[in-house]
């Protein structure tokens, strides 16, 4: 499920900066030397089942001027499996854990536009 974060997508930092800020939030990344994208493991206890938030990234063309590449956020999206004695996969994300996941994203999206990056 795509999330709606129109102050995250498209935000363009340094990636050293964009990757120690996600790994504070609890965020691994993922991608190899490749597009690195960014997950974290959201856990409901009401339904007892796991949700994967997670943040594309791409590489931009600009550098800053210290020569570090920066990176480009997507779209955030949410994921959830649910799988049932048939081979069909349900899914389907309570409200509650897709406003968690918005919350998480508008937070990270203050600490990333808040300031241009490392000082």
């Amino acid at each position: 499920m795509r999330l709606k974060n129109k102050t995250l997508t498209g935000v363009v930092q340094p990636l050293s900066y964009v990757d120690k800020m996600l790994r504070q939030q609890g965020f691994h990344r993922s991608g190899g030397d490749g597009m690195p994208t960014y997950d974290v493991v959201m856990y409901d206890s009401a339904s007892s089942s796991t949700y994967f938030l997670r943040i594309p990234t791409n590489f931009t063309t600009s550098s800053t001027g210290k020569g570090e590449m920066t990176v480009k956020l997507g779209h955030p999206y949410l994921e959830a499996k649910f799988y049932m004695n048939t081979s069909e996969e349900i899914f389907f994300i309570p409200k509650s854990v897709r406003e968690a996941a918005e919350h998480k994203l508008a937070e990270i999206a203050d600490y990333l536009s808040s300031s241009s990056g490392p000082s």
